[in-house]
């Protein structure tokens, strides 16, 4: 929820801007004006670019947000309100930076790159007897109901 709040501005931007380059290029056609030609074709090569700008955008700020959410509190928004956390799958401790952002990435890039991904990860955990997704298994985490164990003051 909030990764779309953050990023539903830029793709709302994208796609209206889309929508009146192709309404523009619908009326040229049923016009039969000499810009006609190649309209739909110009409309596409105009915003591949700015798709893509947004696209990038979005998985680096998702990225993000698992990664530092995760390896800092070792939960992210969504999942403090759910009452879950993110632990070592070895002894239920802090997962900490390097393998929050192995499991931000997995998660990440696995559901943009190969849309599939996200479907077989979430559907894992159905199967798993310890109940984790393909980018726990990947980073050596657990999700859970109480907050990982901090280590002993000195």
């Amino acid at each position: 929820m909030v990764l779309t709040l953050v990023t539903g501005a830029l793709w709302g931007r994208l796609l209206a801007s889309f929508a009146n380059r192709m309404s523009n290029a619908v009326d040229a056609r049923a016009n039969h004006a000499p810009a006609a030609r190649g309209a739909y074709g110009r409309v596409f090569s105009h915003t591949t670019g700015p798709y893509l700008i947004v696209l990038v955008a979005t998985i680096m700020l998702a990225i993000a947000y698992y990664w530092l959410l995760t390896g800092y509190w070792g939960t992210t928004i969504g999942k403090r309100a759910l009452g879950t956390w993110v632990v070592s799958a070895a002894d239920r401790s802090r997962l900490g930076l390097r393998r929050s952002f192995v499991r931000a990435l997995v998660f990440v890039l696995g559901g943009e790159v190969v849309p599939p991904f996200f479907g077989v990860d979430n559907l894992w955990l159905t199967a798993d007897r310890r109940r984790q997704a393909l980018h726990d298994k990947a980073a050596g985490s657990l999700v859970v109901r109480t907050p990982p164990q901090l280590p002993p003051v000195q």
